[in-house]
């Protein structure tokens, strides 16, 4: 993984940081909801997967989750695990597609860390990171294609919203 896309994801976290502390108004789960979910649900997956797999399904069924459970207290009234929805959901959550191997996602974790440490945190940054690695492998399943972002990528209203979700984390 380049340290370029690294060095950037990381100064546009620190001009994101600031659009998203000025946003004061709650939507969907807290961090420490989001974090908990995670935590959950990989120890749980672990059983029938690899850390590295048992990560990016969680990550995938947090965000439906909270879409679907803008308020993390209805879930336990309303989920049904065996309905069509809640199947389709952990079916697509399983299969991502992706080509990108453990080496890829763990080098990229790393340096990812490694660069948004001074800015977050120890905490934050390894929250923040397994957020975009799970964000950019569903929108670059070739971890090739993501070492090419360019700065005009980054600079996208996508791209932005994308920082300011892992930031929540």
């Amino acid at each position: 993984m380049k340290k370029t896309l690294l060095l950037s994801l990381l100064s546009i976290i620190v001009s994101a940081s600031a659009l998203f502390a000025q946003n004061t108004e709650k939507k969907g789960w807290t961090s420490e909801e989001r974090y908990t979910f995670l935590d959950e649900c990989a120890k749980t997956a672990k059983a029938n997967m690899s850390s590295d797999s048992a990560r990016d399904y969680c990550h995938c069924m947090q965000e439906k989750l909270e879409k679907k459970f803008p308020n993390v207290l209805d879930i336990d009234k309303s989920l049904d695990l065996e309905s069509p929805e809640m199947k389709k959901n952990v079916q697509s959550c399983l299969g991502s597609g992706s080509t990108w191997t453990a080496k890829d996602r763990t080098d990229f974790l790393k340096e990812c860390v490694d660069a948004a440490r001074a800015s977050l945190g120890e905490d934050k940054a390894k929250r923040y990171c397994a957020c975009s690695l799970y964000k950019i492998e569903r929108k670059y399943p070739d971890p090739s294609q993501a070492a090419e972002i360019t700065e005009e990528v980054m600079a996208s209203p996508d791209f932005k919203k994308m920082i300011q979700e892992c930031l929540a984390f």
